[in-house]
């Protein structure tokens, strides 16, 4: 699959366009402390991200020997979320060079989205306040279809949105979530090697690998 001059973007949020580990571990550990219960480390955060907060939270307590039932489960990622909710962008800001690639795509009209699991309405409210929402097109969250990454069903939903073929589209992500739906959309993947994963053998399987945003400005001929 090529890489070159695509006419559309689609990013993965967490680990890809902003560093968000530092207010997850903000809201985990104040969730963790109202349940007396040991605090995580940003190392470990970055393990725990890429399939929602729901699944975050099931990381958590599978990692700390917590109870994962379902009614506890549902109180965790309450008080998470009303925590993280009101501290989103404490800490989170754009990974290097994620402003001026944006400003770089936007004046040669390629269409941009972003395409996460975090749930929809966190993410626009994340972007708006890192002052970045307006250079998107289009956001899908985990929630906003019935499917989510690493099905391709999210994928094919914005390239209809925006009236781009697959074929014109490319997927810069972190993760194997990234990677999988990506590459079940028939669309290139880039991976970034400064995201939240500790599975260095996914970047085998991608069509780029690249350490800085920069990078991605050299994907047009």
């Amino acid at each position: 699959m090529s890489l070159y001059n695509k006419k559309l973007f689609i990013f993965d949020l967490d680990g890809t366009l902003v560093d968000t580990a530092p207010d997850f571990r903000n809201s985990l550990n104040y969730m963790l402390s109202e349940m007396g219960q040991p605090l995580v480390s940003l190392e470990e955060i970055r393990k725990y991200v890429g399939y929602g907060a729901r699944e975050l939270i099931k990381r958590t307590a599978v990692a700390k020997k917590m109870s994962s039932n379902s009614s506890k489960i549902n109180e965790m990622l309450r008080v998470f979320l009303l925590h993280y909710t009101h501290n989103i962008d404490d800490d989170s800001v754009l990974f290097d060079n994620v402003l001026n690639v944006l400003k770089f795509l936007k004046n040669k009209d390629i269409k941009l989205a972003v395409c996460t699991n975090k749930m929809e309405k966190l993410s626009l409210m994340l972007l708006e306040k890192l002052e970045v929402l307006t250079y998107f097109d289009y956001l899908v969250g985990g929630d906003t279809f019935k499917k989510s990454k690493p099905d391709p069903m999210p994928l094919f939903e914005i390239c209809k949105y925006l009236n781009q073929k697959t074929d014109d589209a490319i997927m810069i992500g972190d993760s194997v979530t990234d990677l999988n739906a990506g590459h079940r959309a028939n669309m290139p993947v880039v991976l970034v090697e400064y995201g939240y994963t500790d599975n260095k053998d996914i970047y085998n399987d991608a069509d780029l690998v690249i350490n800085n945003f920069s990078q991605l400005k050299d994907l047009f001929t």
